[in-house]
């Protein structure tokens, strides 16, 4: 048995759900002891020539193996039910952890390792939760009952089976800590794999061109062996955990036997109380078999728990979770609430510098943003478009300066953001347009598209949104990427919209067609643009320039 307080104290928080699991796999388990009574007692009928009472018996042996059944599928959906509320929990604290500025722009954590604990390290968590947890309550309930009943018919059987239960539960304690600690290495072994993995693939375009494929292969393939042998070193452990704990229930059920072949030998009890040692011998290590299964099912989570824990995934409870997850529950409280419209985003006096650095990147900047006008920022590579950028986002902290929207604070939830190369996903366009759940139906994609300037051209698709876009969207055009991602962006409904680098991937047809769109778009949203195309400029009213941390109005 290992306890693994963080995961206990995550199941704690919804006691409704953990309540109903465990008392269904009671119920299930009390069941196979009706059963045990029941076989006893046909037995003895048959041996004693009651033809009813088998008849009865077998109907009620029937009757119990139904009503098993029924608690069985219950105790199923309960368990799932629990480990998914577990699961979102976790994952939800430990997004909110992870997408901060200091995580973000550590250039320490590799996006692999983070990707790995939010993804498959989260979802290993629900079997212990969902089934491991359970099953150490009923271990830690229905052995003693089954001793305690054992008692009342053989006090030297009860006996037998108790120490061996004991031997069952803790004898292989030694051997789960040791596989707890090759498990921290298995893990590792894992993050470090999927972390090159994720790498190679974001650079495999260089890595050709660098002639380093062969390298690369290398490097996977030392990561892949040293993960297979973590593996092994993990299963040798766990069989060796397994046959400890089977050899303490074959020694338990023989004691059990033994007691009552002794009795039936002796002529002490009659013959339905022997039946009915022996079958509850066997039932009492039922709960220790389910108990081993389990823990073997969610090995993956526990190993994870470390990295979890260094994101920050079991962190102070919030109120909303004990409830479900909401909509707005997630990006903060109401205070940050999109505002329907805004006027000005007004910057006064901001300035930042990154750690380490002995100037500020942004100095003293002033900045006014009016709805109803596009403003574009210019400036030279490694000026601090993009840091500005960050600043407006929250992703960074300023040292000094003020961001406000009309007068208030701005959030995070204020803005949406077109970014300078696009993500799609493989899926159908209405499923790229619509990731976040905000729009109503059909009407709302057409609106949104017509404002982008894609509409007809979705509608010219085979499928219209409901056309397949490959995986990056290689099966779409720059333009089309582009013009889908800012129809993605006016569908999240924020009043200020980012825009980077818009039509640097595009033609001079293309990119006007952008340019255009954007002007469109600002009528009623506040749009600022950076850009160094000069194209793209064209009757732009507001054009600053960003150099040596501040902002001054430039001359198209």
């Amino acid at each position: 048995m290992m306890i693994v307080g963080p995961l206990w104290r995550e199941a704690a928080r919804f006691p409704a759900a953990l309540l109903s699991s465990v008392a269904l796999l009671l119920l299930a388990f009390s069941t196979h002891l009706a059963q045990a009574a029941a076989i006893a007692w046909s037995m003895s009928a048959v041996l004693g020539g009651r033809p009813q009472d088998v008849l009865f018996a077998l109907l009620l042996i029937f009757g119990i193996a139904v009503l098993r059944l029924l608690a069985s599928l219950a105790q199923t959906a309960a368990a799932a039910g629990l480990g998914g509320r577990v699961r979102q929990a976790v994952r939800r604290r430990a997004m909110a952890s992870a997408l901060v500025p200091e995580r973000l722009h550590d250039t320490a954590v590799r996006d692999g390792t983070v990707r790995a604990s939010l993804g498959d390290g989260v979802d290993g968590t629900d079997a212990y939760v969902s089934k491991y947890i359970p099953a150490v309550v009923q271990v830690a309930v229905a052995c003693p009952l089954v001793v305690a009943l054992l008692a009342l018919l053989s006090p030297w059987a009860a006996a037998g089976v108790a120490a061996t239960v004991l031997l069952a539960v803790f004898g292989p304690m030694a051997w789960k800590r040791m596989i707890a600690r090759r498990g921290l290495d298995h893990w590792d072994s894992y993050e470090s794999l999927s972390a090159e993995v994720l790498e190679s693939l974001r650079g495999m375009a260089t890595l050709r061109t660098l002639g380093d494929v062969s390298g690369t292969r290398a490097r996977l393939h030392a990561r892949s062996e040293a993960l297979r042998r973590a593996t092994e070193r993990v299963m040798r452990s766990g069989l060796a955990e397994t046959a400890v704990t089977d050899l303490a229930v074959q020694g338990g059920i023989v004691a059990a036997a033994g007691v009552a072949v002794w009795g039936a030998v002796s002529g002490q009890p009659p013959a339905g109380e022997v039946y009915l040692v022996l079958l509850l011998g066997s039932e009492a290590f039922r709960p220790v078999r389910e108990l081993s299964r389990h823990w073997h099912a969610g090995f993956l989570g526990l190993t994870a728990i470390p990295g979890l824990q260094e994101i920050g995934a079991f962190g102070p409870v919030r109120r909303e979770e004990a409830a479900g997850p909401a909509p707005e529950a997630a990006d903060g409280d109401g205070a940050d609430a999109p505002a329907p419209s805004a006027a000005v985003l007004r910057v006064s006096d901001l300035s930042f510098r990154y750690p380490g650095t002995r100037s500020d990147v942004i100095s003293g900047l002033d900045l006014t943003a009016r709805r109803g006008e596009l403003s574009a920022i210019i400036g030279p590579s490694g000026a601090g478009k993009s840091t500005l950028f960050d600043l407006l986002l929250g992703f960074l902290a300023p040292a000094t300066g003020r961001i406000e929207l009309d007068g208030r604070p701005l959030g995070t939830r204020d803005i949406a953001v077109v970014s300078q190369r696009p993500v799609l996903f493989a899926g159908t366009i209405r499923e790229n347009l619509d990731v976040t759940g905000t729009a109503a139906g059909e009407a709302d994609l057409v609106r949104a598209c017509r404002a982008a300037g894609v509409l007809e051209e979705m509608r010219a698709l085979a499928h219209g949104f409901d056309t397949e876009v490959a995986e990056a969207g290689s099966s779409l055009s720059g333009g089309q990427r582009q013009r889908l991602a800012l129809a993605r962006a006016l569908l999240a409904h924020r009043p200020v919209l980012l825009v980077d680098e818009p039509t640097s991937a595009l033609d001079s047809d293309r990119a006007a067609d952008v340019v255009e769109t954007l002007h469109r778009v600002a009528r009623d949203r506040i749009v600022i643009m950076i850009t160094h195309r000069p194209e793209a400029l064209a009757d732009v009213p507001t054009v600053l320039r960003l150099d040596a941390g501040r902002l001054d109005r430039s001359v198209p």
